[in-house]
């Protein structure tokens, strides 16, 4: 709405103009700006009025003339009113500059916290500011093959250091048992201690070496720091030399499950073997904080890792079975020929037996050998053996075998003639293994 005095734009509703407090008129209704003597009065703010000074100009007659726009506005008694919509147009123009005043900015909304309240930090011994790391969730804890190939480079290692012990033992004992060219008989226990000793320093040494390494401030061996790897327990502190050294004597528990026990790994929450498990410890990357442990409480090895480590388990496992079982075949083998071949020795030395009968019936009747034993009527036969022949000077028969391992092999019936001019025979073998042989043919 327009002030009809110095033509302020103002709201439709206001009474009053916004910035000389004119009245306006409101819905069509009109104001009497003369109080009740005939004189102009100033209106301000709707109910104030202030009367104007006396005027030194006579009263002119009033014109004869339509009735002023003023006399058709309310009268006083209708300021109230214009009190109250005045005092609403005020406390709305108040609530408008309130409106339009430059407001803070608002606070940032804090991230709803989790159903489960946030643990509190746990004490650190290294880094008491540690924060969370910008880490995949997957590079936190040491999975299979990182674990496998810092064992492997400890491994290299101890093993390069107990040879070193070993020839130093070696050089030793040998110094002490050949000390001026003197052999003696204690000798071989000279080198037995020096093997024992060696045996139990190469013991002590991976003791320590593992204990020592893992319970220290860098937490774990040399392998370990080579592949980026350290030692824990469950809330990522530094283990104690205790703990450390219980962890090394837990292994012989792992080993003794055909190592089922590392294969756990890949099946645990935080990929702990069972020496993990047994002792509360873990193996995590190196730059991986207790708070990281905090925010990643889980996170199992991935299926491919899963299925690589079962399939190498399964392969190791048929590999030191066919081992075993070949190794074990590769004993009994010659056990089992021995029997085999004693059985059939039996039968040859049955053969010749009898070859020596008909011999010595020969040899009684005609006081000499026969030239063959064909004459000396032995026509017996075996598989065992091969031929059967005599040698008509000296009166040996000799038996060619015909079975495996003995194959060609000859067994010998020797006559002799002992005090009572009797003929008695002895059988030997020159070509066969004496284990093969019957006990009185050795």
């Amino acid at each position: 709405m327009e002030c009809p005095a110095c033509g302020q734009i103002n709201t439709d509703d206001a009474s009053t103009c916004l910035s000389c407090g004119q009245l306006l008129y409101m819905g069509g209704a009109s104001i009497d700006t003369t109080d009740a003597e005939g004189r102009d009065q100033i209106i301000i703010a709707g109910n104030i009025d202030f009367p104007l000074p006396p005027s030194d100009t006579p009263d002119s007659p009033q014109p004869t003339s339509p009735p002023p726009v003023s006399s058709r506005l309310p009268k006083p008694s209708s300021l109230p009113r214009v009190e109250i919509e005045t005092a609403a147009t005020e406390e709305k123009l108040s609530q408008t500059a309130a409106d339009e005043a430059p407001k803070p900015p608002p606070l940032k909304k804090q991230p709803s916290s989790s159903p489960l309240p946030p643990p509190s930090p746990p004490s650190l011994d290294a880094s008491p500011r540690a924060t969370a790391t910008r880490r995949s969730a997957h590079m936190i804890y040491a999975g299979f093959w990182y674990r496998f190939l810092a064992w492997f480079i400890d491994i290299i290692i101890l093993l390069i250091v107990q040879s070193v012990l070993g020839a130093v033992a070696l050089m030793t004992s040998l110094a002490v048992v050949f000390r001026g060219a003197d052999f003696s008989a204690s000798s071989p226990w000279v080198f037995a201690g020096a093997y024992g000793v060696m045996v139990l320093v190469s013991i002590a040494l991976s003791l320590l070496y593992f204990s020592v390494s893992e319970s220290s401030r860098w937490q774990g061996t040399l392998g370990k720091l080579a592949i980026g790897l350290k030692v824990t327990d469950a809330d990522g502190n530094r283990i104690s030399f205790l703990r450390s050294l219980g962890r090394y004597f837990s292994h012989i528990v792992t080993n003794l499950t055909f190592g089922l026990g590392y294969v756990l790994n890949v099946f645990t929450a935080r990929q702990q073997a069972l020496h993990d498990l047994m002792t509360g410890t873990l193996v995590v990357h190196r730059e991986v904080t207790a708070v990281d442990l905090v925010y990643h409480p889980a996170v199992p090895a991935r299926a491919a890792q899963k299925a690589s480590v079962l399939l190498v388990w399964a392969m190791s496992t048929l590999f030191l079975l066919s081992v075993v079982l070949v190794g074990q075949s590769l004993v009994e083998t010659p056990k089992h020929q021995v029997s085999t071949a004693a059985v059939r020795m039996h039968d040859a030395e049955k053969l010749g037996a009898q070859a020596t009968a008909a011999v010595t019936d020969y040899w009684e009747t005609y006081g000499s050998f026969p030239p063959t034993l064909d004459a000396a009527d032995f026509h017996q036969t075996s598989p065992q053996v091969r031929r059967a022949r005599i040698d008509a000077e000296s009166g040996v028969i000799y038996l060619e075998l015909g079975f495996s391992p003995l194959r060609k092999k000859t067994l010998a019936f020797v006559p002799e003639i002992d005090e009572e001019d009797d003929l008695i025979w002895r059988c030997h073998s020159d070509d066969i293994d004496p284990q093969y042989l019957p006990e009185h043919c050795r």
